[in-house]
């Protein structure tokens, strides 16, 4: 049934550009944005339809490097693209591949400021169970073949609440020990 819809969406779009070009002229629309956003569109459904990901069509943005949040990219990688794996574990490369990158250039500051390096140690080899095509460690980034991809990214939301949720449980420990520790060293100094 989606395809059916898909196909008839493609259709329809199709007919409106080519009504929107020959009265170019006289359109009140800007025919190249709306070109734009149909493809937008189109790689959205395909995305989400092809690919599995859980995504709004509607809010993709751009066909060759879609930022889904702080966290993931949908994107294309290779010379062609001028984009590559800095610091590839195994040396290789993609060449003209779309990929799902999840990266965390701040490395455990993700979770706070308190840099928990044994806690992002478990969230980053929780995700990288999932089977990355390519795996930069240097920079904590992960790179995922889209046939793989959609596992990943559709848990990875409640992957990250479980390990804030963790962070938080520990942080408030933390906090819990140094203000007992405080109150330790006052009443010491009391008597």
């Amino acid at each position: 049934m989606k395809n059916t819809q898909t196909n008839e969406a493609r259709k329809a779009y199709e007919k409106i550009l080519a009504i929107m070009r020959k009265y170019e002229d006289m359109c009140g629309f800007d025919v190249k944005d709306f070109e734009r956003k149909t493809k937008n569109y189109s790689f959205g459904v395909e995305l989400k339809e092809k690919f599995g990901l859980g995504i709004d069509p509607r809010e993709v943005t751009n066909t060759d490097f879609y930022r889904v949040d702080s966290y993931r990219v949908v994107g294309w990688y290779g010379e062609k693209y001028r984009r590559e794996i800095t610091w590839s574990d195994d040396g290789r490369q993609p060449e003209d591949e779309l990929l799902l990158d999840i990266s965390f250039p701040t490395g455990p500051y993700i979770f706070g400021e308190d840099y928990p390096v044994e806690l992002f140690r478990e969230f980053f080899l929780e995700l990288k169970s999932y089977e990355p095509k390519y795996v930069d460690s240097s920079n904590k980034c992960l790179y995922f073949s889209m046939e793989n991809a959609s596992k990943v990214f559709n848990a990875f939301p409640e992957i990250l609440k479980k390990y804030q949720d963790k962070y938080e449980a520990w942080h408030r420990e933390k906090e819990i020990e140094r203000l007992r520790e405080d109150l330790d060293k006052l009443l010491k100094e009391e008597k």
